[in-house]
């Protein structure tokens, strides 16, 4: 699944019926085992554009430390 495309977790948890929260857990254990070939492209804040490059944590974060808004696009992963 990984390989052909970008899923975010929400995506991930409906094509495997588990939560999202569940999937994040498994793709932390899929980070370590890949030894970093598990690529996310960064959440991007839609009101300032502002790109989460530096952040490790693969949860959605909830606000932008520049604007401080909300509406944050969910980060995607895919296998490299």
């Amino acid at each position: 699944m990984l390989r052909e495309e970008d899923l975010t977790a929400w995506e991930l948890s409906g094509l495997v019926g588990i939560s999202e929260k569940e999937v994040l857990e498994h793709l932390e254990h899929l980070r370590s085992a890949l030894h970093g070939r598990l690529d996310m492209t960064p959440s991007r804040c839609l009101e300032c554009g502002f790109s989460f490059q530096k952040r490790e944590r693969l949860k959605k974060p909830g606000r932008c430390p520049v604007c401080r808004s909300e509406r944050i696009t969910d980060p995607s992963f895919t296998i490299g």
